[in-house]
């Protein structure tokens, strides 16, 4: 396969005239169609999609205002979540009386593992960008991929919300639905280890968890607010443990803290299950 995608890169890091995207991507096809075959169907009409991208504009993308989904600055903890799982969505937008005043947004992945006590929405909030409706769809995916931001509010002359776009958006109209890729991409929630210990995500669902391989909780865990097992293991030591600490739980059960950070538990071993 010819070098397209290292040649695609290049544009996108650099600024370049108004036509250079679409000369770029015409001679990548032309090329690959004329000289050989080694351009896939599903490459492509990536790059062809990419090519039609340019004269849409974030007004063309953009949720549209009545469609936001967003929670005030007050929420508690419980009623974000609570909003998380309703919608099945990642990401949500923070405002303070409407989605005139939004703060930012807040990210599903963060919040698995705080412990009520402990949450202030100010620590979680990222920052949210505004643009103009006109705004072309390739400039704004510039604007992401250098921000590292992944929402964006399109706001109209007077300052009010119009609309909202998103990464995902954005990437869809050039490869299609990406969650089947992701589904397909993601790393199983658990495994078990060659010694039986059994190695898992903890971010999964205590619940889906539970369902699979038998109970883990205690009677009296159940009646607690704990949706993961990095959950579980918080309410066990009221603090983020350290990489290789052990956790002891009702016997035979203990919990070995594979992979954590400063905010979350991201991989914990379970001893004492059957296999």
């Amino acid at each position: 396969m010819k070098n397209w995608i290292s040649r695609l890169k290049s544009f996108f890091l650099k600024k370049d005239s108004e036509g250079s995207l679409r000369e770029t991507l015409e001679e990548l096809i032309e090329e690959e169609e004329v000289e050989d075959n080694s351009l896939a169907p599903d490459e492509r009409e990536m790059l062809t999609n990419i090519l039609h991208l340019r004269d849409l504009t974030a007004k063309d993308l953009m949720i549209t205002r009545a469609e936001i989904i967003g929670v005030p600055y007050e929420s508690s903890l419980d009623d974000i979540k609570k909003v998380f799982k309703t919608n099945k969505v990642m990401r949500l937008p923070v405002y303070r009386q409407t989605l005139d005043d939004i703060l930012g947004y807040i990210h599903l992945p963060d919040l698995l593992d705080v412990p009520i006590k402990e949450f202030n929405l100010q620590e979680y909030l990222h920052k949210i960008d505004f643009i103009s409706p006109s705004m072309r769809v390739l400039d704004l995916l510039l604007q992401m991929r250098s921000s590292g931001e992944k929402l964006a509010l399109v706001v109209d002359e007077y300052g009010g919300v119009d609309g909202l776009v998103t990464m995902g958006d954005l990437v869809e109209e050039i490869v299609g639905d990406i969650q089947d890729v992701a589904h397909l991409s993601a790393a199983p929630d658990f495994f078990r280890r060659p010694d039986g210990v059994l190695v898992v995500d903890g971010r999964m669902d205590i619940d889906d968890l539970e369902t699979q391989v038998g109970p883990i909780r205690t009677t009296e865990e159940k009646k607690e607010d704990i949706d993961t097992i990095g959950g579980l293991v918080l309410h066990l030591t009221d603090r983020i443990p350290q990489r290789g600490e052990l956790i002891p739980h009702s016997p035979p059960i203990e919990f070995e803290i594979i992979e954590a950070d400063s905010r979350r538990i991201k991989r914990v071993g379970i001893h004492g299950l059957k296999s």
